[in-house]
């Protein structure tokens, strides 16, 4: 019989082809329908700015809004790493569902991975931190971050078994339900390459994944797909390749793992051999393979892909060598080993993506896609129909991509205390009484509203409360006018919706030296040290 369509299979295609003072946004800046971003007149990678933070992180334009009187979105978070030469600041960002930024975790540097993963029975983050060496491969490690983004762990595969090049990777790592870490790798291995027409001393980059125990580090399985599948299979071209290890030919190109939740078996995606693996976890065998040469399945019209990139059972995948990428639903029926079309997903803007990307089904029904090289992301109903499309950057050659887009539910607590900046204002009337505090929590997913406290001294003894602020964006800007109520010091407490107090900044001065001009939509700050206060002292 036919599985359900929870026991489908999802992946995205993602096909390979044979400062300007505008670049900024002001703060918490979401486009809408902004031809003049997609055209570049902002520059290749539009990026927001804060007054409490030094965060540029991109600037989203949604060129299709979503329809909210229509549309319903599963609650959540973006989990997204943009990166590429025109990326302002590449890492790791979580937003809303409006676009507007909630963690920066930039500090971490460029990442392909990056997202949360239940460990011990509690989300956590999985970030790669490390070296980019060559596309897409890089030597790091795994940071393992709790709900206060306190790293727990760190961890990186093993190959201390190997004779070659080790070459660790980011392409992919997962916490199985057995509360274990998999992990992806690349290492050069020699290989007789005279078979497919290379030489017979020649050189392949092997691909392994391996699962680790995390508390112990202890290696528990390891595979190399060079023991299981044969480089004939291989649709990538040999060329002048596999000639030395510097050469060594990317034969397999493995970018995804998923275990089973059952059996203790993997599921692995080949991009480089148009197949997905699914894989005996004691033996190693392959229990099958769907796609590619010698495929297990009979494949149904529509059904065919090449140059996959992310294999998960959830009820997706991607197809190849079409005009446009595309998502779809399959279909497997285990029975009759058949795969059939249910639904396609085309690419939100129309073209071919060389590579990256993701495909992620929502508690809804929606189908959340992430397209990689193109800096598009983009939300779908179940029966096919796009719901919103974004982009974070104009397109260009590797200018501005992002290997995922996936929603999570997350609960940030951060630890460090806001961040707050302040701004003396002159307002329409001249008077220089009015106060601004700029006040944002990086990674905060629980405040609701911001209370604006006066205290005599920097200790905060006999604080008064002297205005309350709904929480709006990642920075939320309180206005006061001290010649209502003055104080020496000031600081912001944050609030939840039931009143509950969650952080405080620390309490800071007024000071001379720092004039905030708003003109129009836009916030420019002039810096003009000990010129306000010779003015004032004229």
């Amino acid at each position: 019989m036919a599985i359900s369509r929870s026991r489908c299979i999802s992946l995205i295609l993602l096909i390979c082809l044979s400062s300007t003072f505008l670049e900024f946004a002001r703060s918490d800046s979401v486009y809408v329908a902004s031809h003049d971003y997609s055209v570049g007149a902002y520059g290749g990678g539009p990026y927001q700015t804060f007054f409490s933070s030094n965060y540029t992180p991109v600037a989203w334009n949604f060129v299709q809004p979503m329809n909210k009187s229509k549309n319903a979105l599963t609650p959540g978070y973006f989990f997204t790493a943009p990166y590429g030469d025109s990326t302002v600041q590449p890492g790791a960002c979580i937003f809303d569902n409006e676009g507007q930024l909630i963690w920066d975790g930039s500090a971490y540097g460029a990442t392909l991975v990056f997202q949360v993963e239940t460990y011990l029975g509690e989300p956590h983050i999985v970030i790669w931190s490390g070296d980019i060496l060559n596309t897409g491969v890089g030597s790091g490690y795994i940071n393992l971050l709790n709900s206060q983004y306190q790293r727990i762990a760190r961890y990186t595969t093993n190959l201390t078994d190997v004779v070659g090049s080790v070459l660790a990777d980011f392409h992919e790592t997962r916490i199985s339900p057995r509360n274990t870490a998999l992990m992806t790798a690349y290492y050069t291995r020699e290989f007789d390459l005279s078979p497919v027409g290379g030489p017979a001393a020649g050189y392949i980059l092997d691909s392994v994944f391996q699962e680790h125990n995390i508390s112990s580090g202890e290696t528990l399985f390891t595979w190399h797909a060079s023991d299981h599948v044969d480089p004939s299979v291989c649709h990538n071209p040999l060329g002048d390749g596999g000639g030395s290890p510097t050469q060594a030919w990317d034969y397999f190109h493995i970018n995804s793992i998923d275990s089973s939740s059952n059996d203790g078996n993997y599921l692995i995606s080949s991009r480089h051999c148009f197949g997905l693996y699914f894989i005996n976890g004691t033996s190693g065998d392959i229990i099958w393979q769907m796609g590619g040469d010698n495929s297990s399945f009979t494949m149904g019209n529509g059904t065919e892909y090449s140059w996959q990139h992310h294999a998960r059972w959830a009820c997706m995948f991607g197809v190849s060598d079409e005009p446009v990428s595309r998502g779809v639903y399959l279909g497997v029926n285990f029975t009759n080993m058949t795969v059939e079309l249910i639904q396609e997903f085309p690419s939100v803007n129309d073209t071919i993506s060389q590579s990256q990307g993701s495909v992620q089904l929502q508690p809804n029904g929606d189908i959340l896609t992430g397209w990689g090289f193109m800096p598009w992301y983009g939300e779908f109903t179940s029966a096919g129909d796009l719901i919103w499309k974004a982009q974070f950057g104009v397109i260009g050659e590797a200018n501005n991509e992002a290997y995922r887009m996936l929603r999570f539910n997350w609960t940030g607590e951060p630890t460090a205390p806001p961040d707050v900046a302040i701004a003396n204002t002159v307002s329409s009337s001249g008077s220089n009484n009015v106060i601004s505090f700029y006040v944002s929590w990086n990674g905060d997913t629980r405040t609701s509203r911001w209370e604006l406290i006066g205290a005599p001294d920097s200790s905060g003894s006999k604080t008064q409360s002297l205005y309350n602020q709904t929480r709006t964006g990642f920075e939320t800007t309180i206005t006061f006018n001290t010649a209502i109520k003055s104080h020496e010091f000031y600081a912001v407490r944050a609030l939840s919706a039931n009143g509950t107090h969650l952080g405080t900044s620390n309490f800071m001065k007024p000071g001379n030296g720092v004039l905030a001009v708003v003109v129009g939509g836009w916030r420019m700050v002039l810096v003009v040290a000990g010129a306000l206060y010779a003015l004032q002292t004229l």
